[in-house]
C-alpha cells in the first residue's frame, strides 16, 4: 500500500479549551508545561513563544494521553517528565507516560487506578509529584482509588492504606510533611463532607486530619463542606485554597464540581510551618462572598490567588505580605488591563464583558520576576508586569489548539473555505486556512452562539447558511436555527415554531434555554426548503422532524413512514440531495434508509442494499460515529463512513425510487469519517469524479487515507507521529487539489497537504 508524505498544519483558533494546570521546573528556566482537560500536555517553547503539543502521536486506539489529570517534573533531571492520564471508560485504567527528552518521546506504564482528565474537579491541584527528598519516589493522589506510591520511578505501585479517603484532589511534599487533599467523601456524614486535608509526618505511614477554616452551611447545596483545591509553600507558611459546592453544582455524588457548576463559598488558609507540625489555620481570604477559590501560588515573597464562579466576574489578588493584605490586580474590565490578542476573546464578541472563567490555576514564574500565568476555560493568559500599578494580561495561546470540532464542511465555491461547527465557541467560517477568523457566530450584538452541531447550504448559493446552534450560558443568545445570507458575516435566529405538538413545544422550549442541542438541519439545493430534526439531547427522533418551504418563516411536521406505511417510531437524520431540489434522504438508528421526493413533507422507508450495515445514524454531537457526504453535481450519490461497516457509496435512483450501493473498502476495514475533494489538479469538483479522504483502519493499520478511484487503490497520507487523537469529521478541499481538513476532539482543526 502506497504512502504519500503529507504535511499537517493547524487552522488557527488559539486556546479555546480548558487548561487545567501549569508546571515550572524549579531549577531550569527553559521548562514550562501545561495540562488540559482533553488536549493532553503542552510544552512552552521560549524561543518561539509558542506552545507545542505533546500528543500528535496519539491515535483513537488509545486516547488516554488526551486527558491528563496531572504531570510532574524531576527536580534533578530537567529532561524527565511524568504524566498521568486516563479516560472515562470504566474498563480503562490510568496511564503513566514517562519522557526522558522533554516530551518528544514517551514510554508507557499501566497504573492500577482510575483516571480521567475531563471529570469534575479536573482543575484541582497536582495529583502526581516527584518526592523532593527522593526523586525515585512518586506519589499519586488518585481521583477514586486513594493514595499510591512508587519507589522505582513509576515502575511498580503500592496503595497507601493509611490514607482514609479515596477521592483525592492533590498531593504535596515539603520536608517531612506529606500533604494530601481530598473530597471528604469516604468519611462524609449525610450531606456534610468529612475533612478534606490530611498530613503525614512519617512518610505516609500515618495520616491525621489538618484543621480547616470554618464552613457555613449554604441553603440549597446538596453536599456541604470545604474541599482542598490547591496549595503552595514559601519559607514560612503553607497556603491552601478551599471551595464548596453551590446549589447548582453538578454530579455532587462523585465529589465536587467547583470548576464546572458553581461555588457557594471559598477560603484561603495560612498554616505556619513549625518544627514537626503545622500551626492553626489563619483565614486570609481576600474577600468573602458566594464564590470559591482554587488558583494559588507563592514565590518571590509574593502570594497570588483568584476566585472561581464569582458572580460579577472572577478576580485575581496579589499580596506582598504573605496574605495579611491584598491588592486586586484583575477584575472584569475595570481593574487591571486585558490586552486580547485573539479576536474571539475580545469583549465586543463576549457581550461586552471579560470572558475569564474557570480560573483554577495561577503560577508565578520562579525564574522571571514579574511574570505570572493563569488558566481559563478558553486558554492561557500571561502578565510580565505583575508588580506594576496597572497589571496587563494577555492571552498567550500561540500553538495551543485543543478545541473540540464536531462537523466541518468545505464549500466548492464562495468566500468561505471551511465551515467549522465547534464545541463551546459556536462556529467559525474560515476564508483563509492560515488566518484567524474575525469571530465565531454571534447575534450581531457581540453575544456568541455556542456548540453548533450541524449546518447546510445550497450549492447554488454558498453564502446562504443554516446552522443548528446552542444558546450560550448567559442566556443572551437562544438556541435553534440561525441563518446567514452573507457568508457567515451576520446571523439571524429563526422564531421557534411553537404549536406543532406538545412534545415539540417542550423540546423547542428547552432548546431556547442555555447550552442545549438544537439538532440537525438540511437545506435543499435551491435554498427554499429547510428540514430540521429537532434534538432530544443527542437523539433525532423521527416524530420531531419538521419542514419549512419558505426559508424558515413557517414550519410544519414531516411524516415519516415505515416500510409497511405506518408511522416510523425510530430516529432519522436528514440529508439533502445536492442537485435535486425536492429530494431529501433520511438515515435511521439501525441503518434504515428513507427518501422524500416531495421536498421533505413525507419520508418513506426503502429497502437497503444488500450488506448495508445496521449502524446508528440518529445521533448528534460527539456521540455520532458516522459521516454522510452527498456529492455535488451527481444527483442521488452519497458516500458514507459507517465505522466497522466500512466506507459505502449509496445511489438513489428516482426512476425506480430505490437505493443501490456497494461497500468501497474491504471486509474488516473500519472507516470513521469521510470527506469529498477535488479529483485532479485543475479539475471540476462538481462535474468530475471526487477524491475520497477518510480515516480508519485499512488492512489493520490506522491512519488517514485518500483514493481517486473509489478505493480501487488507497494511499496512506500520514505517519505514526501524525495521528491527532480523536477525529470527529473530515472533508476534502474542493478547490485545492490534495488538501483535506480534519476536525478533532483533542488537537483542534487541521489541514493536510502533500509534503
Amino acid at each position: 500500500m502506497q504512502t504519500v508524505p503529507y504535511r499537517y498544519r493547524h487552522m488557527p483558533i488559539g486556546g479555546g479549551g480548558y487548561v487545567t494546570g501549569f508546571f515550572f521546573h524549579p531549577h531550569d528556566p527553559r521548562i514550562l508545561y501545561c495540562r488540559t482537560d482533553i488536549g493532553g500536555v503542552y510544552r512552552f517553547d521560549y524561543d518561539t513563544q509558542a506552545w507545542v503539543s505533546l500528543i500528535d502521536h496519539v491515535s483513537p486506539e488509545d486516547l488516554r494521553e488526551c486527558c491528563p489529570i496531572s504531570a510532574a517534573l524531576d527536580p534533578t533531571r530537567p529532561e524527565r517528565l511524568y504524566i498521568v492520564s486516563g479516560m472515562r471508560d470504566p474498563e480503562s485504567r490510568a496511564l503513566l507516560t514517562v519522557s526522558e527528552d522533554f516530551g518528544a518521546t514517551f514510554r508507557k506504564v499501566e497504573l492500577p487506578v482510575f483516571a480521567h482528565g475531563n471529570l469534575h474537579g479536573r482543575g484541582a491541584g497536582e495529583r502526581l509529584i516527584v518526592d523532593e527528598k527522593d526523586p525515585s519516589t512518586l506519589w499519586l493522589a488518585s481521583q477514586a482509588d486513594g493514595l499510591w506510591v512508587s519507589r522505582d520511578e513509576g515502575g511498580a505501585w503500592a496503595h497507601v492504606d493509611a490514607m482514609p479517603e479515596t477521592n483525592c484532589t492533590l498531593v504535596a511534599r515539603r520536608g517531612s510533611l506529606l500533604l494530601v487533599g481530598t473530597e471528604g467523601i469516604t468519611l462524609r456524614n449525610g450531606d456534610l463532607r468529612g475533612n478534606s486535608l490530611y498530613a503525614s509526618w512519617d512518610n505516609g505511614n500515618t495520616f491525621s486530619p489538618v484543621p480547616q477554616p470554618v464552613y457555613e452551611t449554604v441553603e440549597g447545596s446538596r453536599l456541604h463542606g470545604l474541599v482542598a483545591q490547591r496549595c503552595a509553600f514559601d519559607e514560612e507558611y503553607l497556603y491552601v485554597s478551599f471551595s464548596a459546592n453551590g446549589p447548582r453544582s453538578q454530579n455532587v455524588d462523585r465529589g465536587y464540581t467547583c470548576d464546572c457548576g458553581d461555588c457557594s463559598c471559598g477560603r484561603i488558609a495560612r498554616y505556619a510551618l513549625l518544627p514537626g507540625g503545622l500551626g492553626a489555620p489563619e483565614d486570609i481570604t481576600p474577600e468573602m462572598g458566594n464564590w470559591g477559590f482554587s488558583a494559588m501560588d507563592a514565590r518571590h515573597g509574593l502570594l497570588i490567588t483568584a476566585t472561581i464562579h464569582r458572580q460579577d466576574g472572577d478576580a485575581v489578588y496579589l499580596s506582598r505580605d504573605r496574605g495579611s493584605s491584598w491588592r486586586k490586580v484583575l477584575h472584569g474590565l475595570h481593574t487591571g488591563r486585558m490586552d486580547f490578542r485573539l479576536s474571539y476573546m475580545k469583549p465586543c464578541y463576549n457581550g461586552g464583558g471579560n470572558l475569564i472563567h474557570w480560573l483554577t490555576d495561577i503560577k508565578l514564574d520562579p525564574h522571571r520576576p514579574g511574570t505570572a500565568w493563569f488558566n481559563t476555560g478558553t486558554g492561557t493568559f500571561r502578565t510580565r508586569n505583575l508588580t506594576d500599578e496597572t497589571v496587563v494580561w494577555q492571552d498567550w495561546c500561540d500553538g495551543m489548539e485543543e478545541t473540540v470540532h464536531i462537523n466541518i464542511h468545505a464549500p466548492a465555491s464562495g468566500r468561505i473555505r471551511l465551515l467549522d461547527m465547534i464545541g463551546d465557541l459556536g462556529g467559525f467560517a474560515f476564508t483563509d486556512v492560515d488566518s484567524h477568523c474575525d469571530n465565531s457566530f454571534d447575534d450581531g450584538k457581540g453575544n456568541r452562539y455556542i456548540t453548533c452541531l450541524s449546518c447546510d447550504w445550497p450549492e447554488s448559493d454558498p453564502d446562504h447558511i443554516v446552522v443548528a446552534a446552542r444558546g450560550n450560558w448567559t442566556g443572551r443568545t437562544k438556541g435553534g436555527l440561525i441563518v446567514s445570507r452573507d457568508g457567515a458575516q451576520t446571523w439571524m435566529r429563526l422564531d421557534m415554531p411553537m404549536g406543532l405538538s406538545p412534545e415539540l413545544d417542550e423540546r423547542l422550549t428547552r432548546i431556547s434555554g442555555v447550552n442545549t442541542n438544537a439538532g440537525w438541519v438540511a437545506v435543499a439545493p435551491d435554498g427554499k426548503t429547510y428540514v430540521w430534526a429537532v434534538a432530544e439531547r443527542i437523539m433525532l427522533h423521527a416524530r420531531n422532524l419538521i419542514i419549512s418551504h419558505d426559508g424558515g418563516r413557517t414550519f410544519a411536521r414531516s411524516r415519516v413512514l415505515s416500510l409497511d406505511g405506518s408511522e416510523a417510531q425510530g430516529m432519522l437524520k436528514p440529508i439533502a440531495d445536492r442537485v435535486l431540489p425536492n429530494v431529501f434522504y433520511g438515515f435511521g438508528e439501525a441503518g434504515q434508509l428513507y427518501v422524500s421526493t416531495d421536498g421533505g413533507d413525507t419520508f418513506r422507508q426503502k429497502p437497503v442494499p444488500e450488506g448495508f450495515p445496521k449502524v446508528h445514524f440518529g445521533l448528534v454531537d460527539c456521540a455520532d460515529r458516522t459521516e454522510i457526504r452527498a456529492a455535488a453535481g451527481q444527483p442521488g450519490e452519497m458516500y458514507i463512513a459507517t465505522g466497522e461497516g466500512g466506507l459505502w457509496k449509496l445511489c438513489y435512483d428516482p426512476v425506480s425510487d430505490g437505493f443501490g450501493g456497494r461497500r468501497l473498502t474491504a471486509a474488516g476495514d473500519t472507516v470513521c469519517c469521510v470527506g469529498l475533494g477535488l479529483g485532479r489538479p485543475g479539475g471540476s469538483y462538481a462535474e468530475e469524479p471526487k477524491a475520497l479522504y477518510f480515516n480508519g483502519w485499512i488492512g489493520g493499520t490506522y491512519g488517514f487515507w485518500r483514493s481517486f478511484d473509489e478505493c480501487v487503490t488507497i494511499q496512506r497520507i500520514n505517519t505514526e507521529g501524525q495521528m491527532y487523537g480523536r477525529v470527529h469529521s473530515i472533508d476534502g478541499d474542493k478547490r485545492t487539489f490534495g488538501r483535506f481538513f480534519i476536525a478533532t476532539g483533542s488537537s483542534g482543526l487541521l489541514y493536510g497537504v502533500e509534503a
